[in-house]
């Protein structure tokens, strides 16, 4: 499990003071960028390196209650190495002051070749990154 705590800003916010659910996946993203980082790695580079590239193929999420304006979150991703071509990020988003669950859901993710655009292998160095969050 890999773990990041984020600040909510106005521009996440609807005219409401409530965080527009497409960032919700925004958080997501910086919460996976955070992984490799924790990792030592440059995830851009490492895609670059090894001439891949990792789409979304799918996203569910379940919103329990409104994340406001201002607030503290924490994003909680669960990576599951799924065959050679496949990960799958499970996802928690929790208040950071109450510890309560505001969101969840999951995220798939492949790799693909970036020059043609097929499925291949997730390269050893991606693999050893998303590995070292999982405990």
């Amino acid at each position: 499990m890999f773990e990041v705590r984020l600040q909510t800003y106005w521009s996440d916010c609807d005219s409401a003071g409530i965080v527009f659910y497409a960032n919700y996946f925004r958080f997501l993203e910086q919460a996976e960028e955070e992984l490799f980082r924790a990792a030592g790695v440059d995830r851009q580079a490492l895609l670059i390196e090894n001439h891949v590239w990792m789409p979304r193929v799918e996203t569910f999420s379940k919103f329990m209650r409104p994340i406001r304006l201002g607030a503290a979150i924490r994003v909680r991703l669960h990576p599951q190495l799924k065959g050679e071509v496949t990960v799958r990020y499970d996802f928690q988003i929790l208040d950071d002051t109450t510890s309560e669950k505001i969101t969840e859901g999951y995220l798939t993710v492949v790799c693909v070749d970036a020059t043609h655009f097929k499925a291949t292998p997730i390269p050893e160095a991606i693999r050893t990154a998303i590995i070292a969050a999982i405990p």
